[in-house]
């Protein structure tokens, strides 16, 4: 039931981070890491601290890839909020005595997927990974230190805010109100049909908006892909070395040993005094003793008494399982047990289980012939990733040092010369090609007037790509003939809009007079967590309605015109408790978001502020 609110709340750190106060380090600017980070003018400075142009055009080239958004602009001031609030953010942290040591750095980069190779750290991953990337290990490990700083932060502000559970309580009685309603929409397909658009107002349209009806630039590259895919395909392992490999690492095609177990769970939850926990545990060894007493009632005591819904309808079976697919304490104790054994109470972090051992089933070793195919993928990947380790520096060099042509790229690295279709800033196909920093070096003049190769573009990670111009069309006017349909079928749709509008306002306004309108659907029950696939601002409408006389009337514009609604009954509904605690967590966590907007605007009132516009409104990147 909880399942939208909450996931609009879930990650709300992670919004606010990445959308509202900073990138994390991954996307941070690596000059920040090293001393003054140039000599050139800062872009941005908070208090004793700046941020590089070189930074700052980081992260908005980042922050471009990540959204494709088109307004610059936007992209730009948006950028400038996140860096000066992580600025400040950071130094808050540091003055509130929080610090981040080596040892939590180096567990933090060890745990990191990209840097693990069968399941273990890389350090020959991690050096690939900060090469292609041009970073330190130095300075990757300083990023990672201020990611790790303002986590802690973050955590303090989250675990400190304050719900109480009446607001709790009062807000899921809200959430859990459902409204039967009834809709009539305004459609405009409804009345498109009837409009006329004459030739002089697509002629003034057209005149008024020309811009908006211009063919882009436009270019035609030859590009080139390096990426451990594009290598792979070369590599060839023969049987021989997949199967040393096999030996060498036999544990990991030995199937762990499974038990199979039924279990009666008496529930605890964080936060339970100690009186209601004892009660739990009492409950639970009463049950035991009743099993012991007869053990085949196991499963009707499961179906009556267990906590666990899923498994109580099964008698408490959980099926087949292995050691890591359950919580340490169970685990144990299960994998101590003999078969037909029961065992309990057990505690675990979702309370007291009473435990019965039904079946042992022993691990056995997958046969070479089973995994050989996925081992000699393996070994095919992990070659081709080191090839391309150590590729990627010779690719950069040589589209570099010989500006004029792709082929000799292509012919040292084995590379397939690639033509695209006509593509622009807007636009582009193959999507490879669409790389915010790959357009921007491809509509340079360097790239345009003198054919030169761009640079080797990192488009996705370890997805590095160089392209020449070949062809290209200026920006160009379309004909009023080329677009006149275009133009005719829009101004219909807004006048079909507009006469759909017009009719759910005047249906609305006979109904509150007391005409039933005709039309209505059949009834449906909708709710703030249950929204019947209708548009948000629909539901807010039919909520924001007095419902103290009924039936009401209530209508709401939307994109495809006007939707009307009868509200013809309200039907109240309590959460139970573990859902109020959810909602009280979610709502601790969307007060933890507004005491950090507060903290924010305090910390930017006191703060020195200043942002050079010539770099971070129009600079160069």
């Amino acid at each position: 039931m909880l399942e939208k609110i909450r996931s609009h709340a879930q990650g709300w750190i992670a919004k606010i981070i990445l959308g509202f106060i900073a990138l994390t380090f991954a996307v941070w600017g690596v000059n920040w890491y090293f001393e003054g980070g140039g000599q050139s003018a800062p872009a941005i400075t908070v208090n004793d601290e700046s941020v590089s142009q070189q930074e700052f055009n980081d992260v908005l080239r980042q922050l471009r890839e990540d959204t494709r958004a088109q307004d610059d602009a936007a992209l730009r001031r948006q950028v400038t909020e996140q860096l000066v609030n992580t600025r400040l953010i950071i130094s808050a942290a540091r003055q509130a005595g929080m610090q981040v040591g080596e040892a939590q750095v180096s567990a933090f980069l060890a745990n990191l997927d990209v840097f693990k190779e069968n399941g273990q750290f890389s350090q020959q991953r991690l050096q690939a990974w900060l090469r292609n990337r041009g970073l330190t290990p130095a300075a990757f490990a300083q990023m990672a230190q201020q990611d790790l700083l303002l986590r802690q932060f973050q955590a303090a502000y989250g675990e400190g805010a304050v719900a109480a559970m009446a607001s709790a309580g009062h807000l899921g009685r809200l959430l859990a109100q459902k409204r039967v309603v009834r809709e009539r929409l305004y459609h405009i397909d409804h009345y498109i049909n009837a409009v006329h658009i004459d030739d002089k107002a697509v002629a003034a349209e057209y005149e008024a908006n020309r811009q908006a009806y211009k063919t882009p630039a436009q270019v035609r590259v030859r590009y080139l892909v390096l990426s451990p895919d594009v290598l792979a395909a070369r590599v060839q392992i023969d049987d021989s070395a997949a199967r040393q490999y096999y030996e060498a690492n036999a544990a990991r095609y030995q199937e762990p040993e499974q038990r199979r177990a039924a279990h009666i769970l008496i529930r605890t939850e964080p936060g339970m005094d100690a009186q209601a926990k004892a009660q739990a545990r009492a409950k639970a060894e009463q049950l035991l003793k009743e099993v012991r007493a007869n053990p085949a009632r196991f499963a009707e005591l499961a179906r009556q008494h267990s906590q666990d819904p899923v498994s109580a309808a099964q008698g408490g079976d959980l099926g087949a399982f292995t050691r890591d697919m359950m919580v340490k304490p169970f685990a144990d104790a299960v994998f101590a047990m003999q078969p037909g054994e029961v065992r309990g109470p057990v505690e675990t972090e979702f309370g007291y289980h009473i435990i019965r051992l039904d079946k042992v089933i022993p691990g056995s070793r997958l046969g070479f012939e089973v995994v050989k195919n996925d081992i000699l993928q393996e070994l095919r990947q992990q070659e081709a990733q080191r090839r391309f380790a150590e590729a990627a520096d010779r690719f950069g060099n040589l589209v570099y040092e010989q500006p004029d042509s792709l082929e000799p790229a292509a012919r040292e690295l084995g590379l397939t010369e690639q033509e695209s279709g006509w593509i622009s800033r807007q636009q582009a196909e193959p999507r490879l090609l669409a790389h915010p920093r790959l357009i921007d070096a491809l509509f340079s003049p360097d790239a345009l007037q003198k054919r030169h190769n761009t640079e080797a573009v990192e488009v996705s990670p370890n997805v590095l790509v160089a392209a020449r111009v070949i062809d290209y069309r200026p920006e160009g006017e379309r004909p009023l003939q080329e677009v006149a349909a275009e133009i005719r079928l829009k101004l219909a749709a807004r006048a079909a809009r507009d006469q759909a509008v017009a009719a759910g306002h005047s249906a609305l306004k006979a109904a509150q007079a007391g005409t039933e309108p005709t039309g209505l659907g059949a009834p449906m029950t909708v709710s703030r967590l249950q929204a019947m696939n209708l548009p948000v601002e629909a539901v807010r409408a039919i909520f924001r309605a007095r419902a103290d006389r009924l039936p009401t009337y209530v209508g709401v514009e939307t994109r495809e015109g006007y939707r009307l609604y009868r509200i013809e009954a309200v039907q109240q509904e309590d959460l139970g408790p573990e859902q109020v605690r959810l909602v009280r967590r979610d709502l601790q966590r969307m007060i933890a978001q507004e005491e950090l907007r507060a903290l924010l605007k305090d910390l930017r009132a006191r703060a020195e502020i200043e942002v050079n516009q010539a770099v971070t409104e129009r600079g160069p990147e």
